[in-house]
């Protein structure tokens, strides 16, 4: 009997020592859980941090493939608008691109990435999607270098594709910008009208836009008027252009193949 009641009173004390030991033992606790919880939580700061950084290179990746997408789809329409020209010309021609631009106090030419081994020539016309350029000037094997329209070196045989009224149209020096010297003050010229080649001279074949008039001015005590034209073809913005053969030049073979043989017959023995 009286060792029950020890054993009883022995298991309150414990009970009591429980409820003062518990929470010494949390506080002692306390620091190796808080250890592993930042441990746990810096794992996962740097995890979402170096997750967040690739998400950061992988959207600057796809950034940079986007605006090369964009660059090819402006090239190939741009070359399709080039191919639709090529169609639309009729004659034998050959693409080329541009390389340099040489800029002199009284002259700009352009470089381009086609020559003498293309079966190019000098005075060959040089267009683009929209108009004409110039004309070959110099010829290398690998490179030949073009004179633009607006050269004030440079004129070219025009007419008035709504008269058939023939001019010249000569270069101005100044940014995509014709004059038309050799117009009488009453000359059927109109504002807006369009200039094409007019074939003369054999260079440029006809047909081929230019210019459009923008500025008609009489000059009083003179013989010809004051005449601008703004090119057809966006001269300082062209990178892919096209060479032309007059039919006073010789048509190149193109493909690159060799030419064949001529086969001996009968009668040649």
């Amino acid at each position: 009997m009286l060792l029950a009641q020890q054993t009883n009173q022995l298991t309150r004390l414990k009970d009591s020592l429980s409820f003062i030991v518990h929470p010494v033992l949390i506080v002692v606790d306390l620091p190796s859980q808080l250890y592993a919880w930042l441990t746990e939580s810096t794992t996962e700061l740097s995890e979402l941090a170096d997750e967040n950084q690739r998400l950061k290179d992988e959207l600057l990746f796809l950034k940079v493939k986007l605006q090369k997408f964009e660059a090819l789809e402006t090239e190939n329409t741009r070359l399709h608008s080039l191919l639709e020209s090529s169609f639309k010309i009729g004659e034998q021609f050959i693409s080329a691109s541009l390389i340099k631009v040489n800029q002199h106090p009284n002259t700009t030419n352009i470089v381009i990435d086609k020559g003498s081994r293309f079966d190019l020539y000098k005075g060959q016309a040089a267009l683009n999607e929209d108009g004409v350029l110039g004309q070959i000037t110099n010829v290398h094997p690998l490179t030949s270098s073009i004179i633009l329209i607006t050269d004030p070196n440079h004129a070219i045989p025009v007419e008035i594709n709504r008269t058939g009224l023939r001019t010249i149209a000569s270069g101005s020096g100044l940014k995509n910008t014709l004059t038309l010297p050799y117009l009488p003050h009453n000359a059927d010229i109109k504002i807006g009208d369009l200039l094409t080649t007019s074939g003369l001279g054999g260079v440029f074949p006809s047909g081929y836009p230019v210019a459009t008039v923008t500025k008609l001015a009489p000059l009083p005590g003179e013989a010809f008027m004051h005449a601008e034209a703004k090119t057809v073809a966006k001269i300082d913005s062209t990178r892919d252009i096209l060479l032309v053969w007059s039919q006073q030049q010789p048509i190149p073979i193109l493909s690159g193949a060799p030419e064949e043989p001529e086969v001996p017959t009968d009668n040649a023995r």
